[in-house]
């Protein structure tokens, strides 16, 4: 069943359902390393601007600005106070500031956001808090038409 659906998806065909088939914004491809370019560690802050292609991982504590097109991973600990504007995101600890993003974005744990969110996907876990509004919108693509049974 879940290569049929896969098929449908990919080839954007249209079942017996009422309901049109969109396929997901494709994920950006990021190129091959070992790791996240940075890594701030459970004891450190920094406070500044930090500018990076592919992806970061915040244990810490971060205040400032992100600078760059890729993606980052606040861990369980982490505190970051920033507005978040990349391709995507993976949030389990706190941040305080708005979060765009162009693909995905998925809160996890008991991960706390005081901000508005943007997002195209968004998955989040239950026991997550979120203290701002919420827009799950495609991202450049114009809403379907509504179906006409």
């Amino acid at each position: 069943m879940l290569k049929f659906a896969k098929n449908l998806l990919s080839r954007g065909v249209q079942t017996d359902s009422p309901y049109k088939i969109n396929p997901i914004p494709e994920a950006p491809q990021f190129e091959t390393f070992e790791g996240p370019e940075m890594v701030i560690g459970p004891q450190v802050t920094v406070i500044g601007k930090i500018a990076f292609q592919r992806e970061i991982h915040i244990e810490g504590v971060f205040e400032g600005e992100f600078e760059g097109q890729g993606r980052v991973v606040i861990g369980p600990e982490a505190f970051v106070k920033a507005n978040i504007d990349l391709q995507e995101a993976e949030i389990a600890g706190k941040v305080e500031g708005n979060i765009t993003v162009k693909h995905r974005l998925i809160l996890r744990g008991n991960a706390e956001v005081r901000g508005n969110i943007t997002a195209p996907c968004l998955s989040v876990d239950e026991g997550v808090s979120i203290i701002g509004q919420v827009y799950v919108t495609a991202s450049q693509a114009p809403m379907p038409d509504p179906v006409e049974y």
